[in-house]
This record gives structure tokens, sequence and C-alpha cells, in this order.
């Protein structure tokens, strides 16, 4: 049985936002840019990284887009984005899960019957923040982790499909670890290790050692169509 929506109406309203900045075409649309987004504010001496910056560029996309929610791809490069973070001198740039961006702090849903197993927070910035992960009960051999969610996490045990199991996180209030609101969703192919928590970026050289390891999501969804 294939995964329901994590989020109202996702499979209904996502919009594809590139963050690669070597893939964006020169003839998307201004408010998609997020590469002429970041020159913008470099120019203005401000920092486009900061949260409160990049909710600004997702909330004017949303809207002209008329769209609920942008959705990245999975195993994309983001070193442009990444410039000068102790991950990008890693060579840690390619992104192992996928991330689903919004505007308000959407409720999030048990995508399956399941067990939450693991729930935990990382204080630290440019973290995931509060997280949780989750086994699902039927034939899916892959933990589902949630990152960037408010403090209000649930208890450990079972869950139904469609049962209310977090809601979003923000970065005004040291919850979601210093990001614009979204959901971190990532496959693991096995529990991580105690109080630690699944990379959320490989280098090239481990990316197809790392996607065994954390398969794209996108598979589980086969009803959730991007446009």
């Amino acid at each position: 049985m294939p995964l329901i929506e994590p989020l109202p109406a996702l499979f209904k309203s996502s919009k594809l936002m590139l963050l690669d900045f070597a893939d964006i075409p020169k003839t998307i649309p201004i408010e998609a840019n997020i590469r002429a987004f970041f020159a913008d504010y470099e120019r203005r001496g401000l920092n486009p990284r900061l949260p409160e910056h990049r909710q600004q560029f997702n909330n004017r996309f949303l809207s002209v887009s008329k769209t609920r929610y942008l959705v990245s791809r999975y195993g994309e490069d983001r070193s442009a984005m990444l410039t000068g973070s102790q991950i990008a001198k890693e060579g840690r740039t390619l992104h192992m899960g996928i991330d689903i961006f919004c505007k308000d702090l959407a409720p999030v849903f048990a995508p399956c019957d399941g067990v939450i197993v693991r729930t935990g927070f990382e204080a630290e910035a440019h973290s995931y923040g509060h997280y949780l992960l989750l086994k699902p009960d039927q034939d899916i051999d892959v933990y589902l982790f949630f990152g960037h969610l408010s403090k209000a996490l649930p208890k450990l045990g079972p869950v139904k499909a469609g049962e209310h199991i977090a809601t979003l996180g923000d970065y005004q209030h040291n919850e979601n670890g210093g990001w614009s609101r979204h959901l971190h969703l990532q496959c693991c192919s096995e529990l991580p290790p105690e109080g630690q928590t699944p990379i959320g970026y490989s280098t090239k050289q481990a990316f197809l050692e790392n996607s065994r390891r954390f398969p794209n999501p996108f598979q589980y969804f086969p009803k959730w169509h991007v446009d």
C-alpha cells in the first residue's frame, strides 16, 4: 500500500523548487529563482541564508504560484547554498532527503500505520531541531525520519495512518534548528544509533553507498505529483 500524504493537501498542491544553482534555467520566473534571490540579498549586504529572509522568498514563491508547498529534489547538489559551512568544507553537499517548504506551521500526519520509535531534539544551529522516527507497519523496509518539528512531539508507540503526530517548528523559538519553515523527510534503511540522527548530506564519492542507506523518499509516495 502506498504511503498517504504527511502534510495536508501535499499531493494536490506541490511545486518544485530548484535549489541547485547550476540547474536553474535563465528562463525561470524571478519569484522561483533562488539564485537571483541570493545574489540580490548579497548585493544589498544582507544574508540570504537567514531563515527570516528565506521565508520571505518562500512566501513570495508560494503566493505567486498559488500553491501550498515548495518541494526540493532528492540527491540535489546544494554546494552554492552551503558555501562557507562546515559540511561544505567536508564536501558533503548532496541532500539525502527531500524538503517541503510552506508558509505556515502545518500539521504533520502519519503517512501509514506504524510505530514512533524515537523522538529527540538537536539544539545546535543549523540542525534538525525537534525530530521523530517512524517505523511503518506495512511492508516498507525503511524508517521515516521527520525533522524541523515543533517541541510538541508525540509519545513513543503505535500510530494510525492519518493521525496527527507533529507540527512544523519555527525558527523564531529555537524549535526547528534555525531554518525557514519546512519538513525534512528522509528514509533510513536502518535505525540510526541511539543519540544520533541520519546524515543530511553526502559527498559525491559516497552518494551511491549513502543512497542505499537513505533511499529516495519519492519512491514510497507514488501518488505524489510535483509540478
